[in-house]
């Protein structure tokens, strides 16, 4: 076997020169303009460019308020106290998901209760949700899982049926659309992360969307301090400002929202791209025995934040030498995720253990990551799809 079609990690050469990660910020020159300006601006904390990326936001979705936040794990902390979560309650989520999604429970002293997933969508399986439902329940977070919508009708029944608020995990999915309204639209919040690798950046920062004027009020108030800016008697003394509660530093800056509404102006380019690079994989690996392609959208129109693949025995290695190997080739492929139950923290503090969601554990085992970005061009994609077929044939 010749060095060429010798994989790099058995001793040949690698595919690529330099790391093509599996996620990155696409940043443009109208982009460096927008922060240049709001750098020499009046304001570089919160102020009217806030505003304005928070109006441009429930615009797009097709929502009444859009609170931003430091990063998308702090709006799912918000989103929580401002559900009232609190000790005593439990809180429905997924176990194959980033941390912060559970941290919404443990954040607001809640028990974070997992339940299983449906392995086509790779997101909460309602059947096993509702064997986890108790008198406790308050709430359930769904997480749409790279993109891709949970069964976002089905859940919402179990929500109506015992009274349970919902908060949606859509780190992963900003752009796409669901029965042909955006994500983002539905009931009680939804929340977002605008981290570099995510669909649009801000350089960290996340959001919370709602049509639920109270709930916005709560937003806004945990976001800075549980202050009241204009209480009673603040007209004659303008000064005067008082904290109520328990509160939070959470702003968001100018900056970042100048950054925002740039990419904003981008996300038809974004989308255009990732659904390219996702056909080029779909009609390369389909032809590769042992790797399964996501799962198709159901009713929806994602913009998908992964490509994740699944590796089956079929293909000739394992999960663990699939990304050794593509590593070594300077492919950063990732997994997307350790299952929360198997996390030291959630074992040591709520008892959970491996072996009790079985589909979730099932889907982790064969999960990887391959790179998807909007500065992705047809050479990277090339070379992904060919470390692939040639790692294949290695073993075949």
């Amino acid at each position: 076997m010749n060095s060429s079609s010798t994989p790099a990690h058995y001793g040949g050469k690698p595919i690529r020169d330099e790391v093509l990660g599996y996620g990155s910020q696409s940043i443009s020159e109208a982009d460096k303009k927008a922060i240049t300006e709001a750098l020499e601006g009046d304001y570089i904390t919160r102020g009217p460019a806030v505003e304005e990326f928070e109006q441009r936001v429930a615009d797009f979705v097709g929502v009444d308020h859009a609170v931003a936040s430091t990063s998308g794990t702090t709006a799912l902390h918000l989103a929580g106290e401002a559900a009232g979560f609190e000790s005593g309650d439990e809180v429905i989520t997924t176990p194959l998901t980033f941390v912060s999604t559970a941290h919404v429970a443990t954040y607001t002293g809640a028990t974070p209760v997992f339940a299983d997933i449906d392995p086509h969508r790779r997101s909460l399986d309602p059947d096993a949700v509702r064997e986890q439902i108790t008198d406790d329940t308050a709430g359930i977070v769904p997480m749409h899982y790279d993109g891709l919508p949970a069964d976002i009708e089905e859940l919402l029944t179990i929500a109506d049926e015992h009274d349970l608020t919902v908060i949606w995990d859509a780190c992963h999915a900003f752009g796409g659309e669901w029965r042909d309204e955006l994500i983002g639209a539905q009931r009680d919040m939804v929340m977002f992360s605008f981290h570099p690798v995510k669909n649009i950046t801000t350089g960290e920062g996340g959001m919370v969307v709602t049509d639920d004027d109270e709930l916005a009020k709560r937003l806004r108030r945990f976001r800075s301090f549980d202050m009241d800016y204009a209480p009673a008697g603040y007209e004659d003394e303008p000064w005067y400002q008082v904290t109520e509660g328990v509160g939070y530093n959470y702003n968001f800056t100018d900056i970042q929202a100048a950054l925002g509404l740039a990419q904003l102006d981008r996300i038809e380019e974004f989308k255009a791209q990732r659904d390219m690079i996702i056909e080029s994989y779909n009609a390369a690996f389909e032809e590769v025995p042992g790797i399964r392609t996501p799962p198709d959208p159901v009713e929806s129109d994602p913009m998908r934040h992964l490509y994740a693949i699944e590796v089956n025995e079929e293909f000739g290695c394992d999960r663990k030498e699939f990304i050794n190997a593509m590593h070594a080739e300077n492919l950063g492929v990732q997994v997307h995720y350790v299952p929360l139950h198997y996390h030291p923290y959630f074992q040591e503090e709520f008892g959970y253990e491996e072996g009790m969601f079985p589909v979730a554990e099932e889907v982790y085992d064969k999960l990887v990551s391959m790179p998807l970005h909007a500065e992705m061009n047809q050479d990277d994609i090339g070379k992904v799809t060919q470390a692939v077929e040639r790692l294949h044939r290695y073993h075949n």
